[in-house]
């Protein structure tokens, strides 16, 4: 049985996990982590699973297979930091994350002997769509690059961690250094540069768009999330995934998937 203990718990995506969770035959909540302002700690997310404040992590884990987290950026940068000298494994799907926190991270899995999975987006749809955004840029390498992306209006982070994965993806395959975000004034002709572009708006769960286009045609790739539910079921399989290893590594959901 993989025990988990899931941060925001009581959040948009970190309850649907915890229900996912719940109704897995191999998995038991055996916990969950919520706001110390406003997550009821104390009280109970589920019949008979407590709900802890993000000082009592310690006590919250102890007896813990893997922790997952889906809260803030600011609330993952001081909880995950803490995690691994525990020795329980890590699913983090929190975005905005800083490098040099990752860069913390990764080496506190490595000297703790842990694993992880740390990715800005659990679904199988999107890390689908990163594997082809790849593909398209090595064959449209010289092609105009524009990236959009829709979510709801509560969404805090902008552009989206899933937006900034396909750019550093086109980046990394067409060397395209330079990024813009949003364009106003008199800009000139666009350069070698990649465009990503956030709207924020009504109740939309999220909306990526990739655009090559060239001088006579244009290919346009997407991918729309119809329910928070393809990001649960994604997290499951995550934890699955993690929940035996002892490598010391950080790993993608690319490789959860086998992509």
């Amino acid at each position: 049985m993989i025990r988990v203990v899931v941060g925001g718990a009581t959040g948009r995506l970190g309850s649907l996990i915890c229900n996912s969770v719940r109704q897995q035959k191999d998995m038991q909540l055996v916990g969950g982590i919520v706001s110390q302002a406003g997550g009821h700690a104390g009280g109970e997310i589920a019949p008979g699973v407590l709900a802890f404040g993000a000082d009592q992590i310690a006590e919250a884990l102890a007896n813990a297979d893997v922790y997952l987290d889906a809260t803030s950026a600011s609330a993952a940068e001081q909880n995950l930091l803490r995690v691994p000298s525990l020795g329980v494994n890590c699913v983090v799907g929190t975005t905005g994350l800083s490098e040099d926190f990752l860069k913390r991270f990764e080496g506190l899995v490595a000297e703790n002997d842990i694993s992880a999975v740390v990715t800005p987006n659990f679904s199988v749809g999107v890390n689908v769509f990163w594997k082809m955004c790849g593909v398209l840029a090595a064959v449209l390498e010289e092609y105009d690059v524009e990236i959009i992306e829709t979510h709801h209006d509560k969404k805090k982070d902008a552009p989206s961690g899933t937006a900034l994965k396909a750019a550093q993806i086109v980046s990394e395959v067409t060397g395209i250094e330079k990024m813009i975000h949003g364009r106003s004034g008199v800009t000139g002709a666009r350069g070698r540069e990649i465009g990503i572009h956030s709207i924020r708006a009504g109740d939309v769960v999220g909306e990526h768009t990739i655009i090559f286009a060239g001088n006579k045609e244009r290919i346009e790739l997407t991918h729309r999330a119809h329910s928070r539910e393809a990001f649960a079921e994604g997290a499951v399989t995550a934890i699955r995934w993690v929940s035996a290893r002892r490598d010391s590594k950080v790993h993608s959901m690319a490789e959860v998937l086998g992509l």
